[in-house]
């Protein structure tokens, strides 16, 4: 089943609550959800990487941010 999804065909639906809750916050705020977000995916591909190489009967190796 690998290499059948394609990124780009990903979709994402909001609602119009949490639009004008992302509009509400401050520029600081903006790029600090942002980089959580960042940060988020990252240790999930490092998981996932982990987990396709069989580390996953360990745990997730998830290395710190730096």
């Amino acid at each position: 089943m690998q290499g059948t999804f394609k990124r780009e065909d990903r979709t994402y639906l909001l609602s119009d609550e949490r639009m004008a809750a992302f509009q509400a916050l401050t520029p600081t705020q903006r790029l600090t959800w942002v980089e959580q977000v960042a940060a988020f995916l990252r240790k999930a591909a490092i998981a996932k990487a982990n987990q396709n190489q069989g580390e996953s009967k360990q745990g997730p190796t998830i290395q710190p941010l730096r």
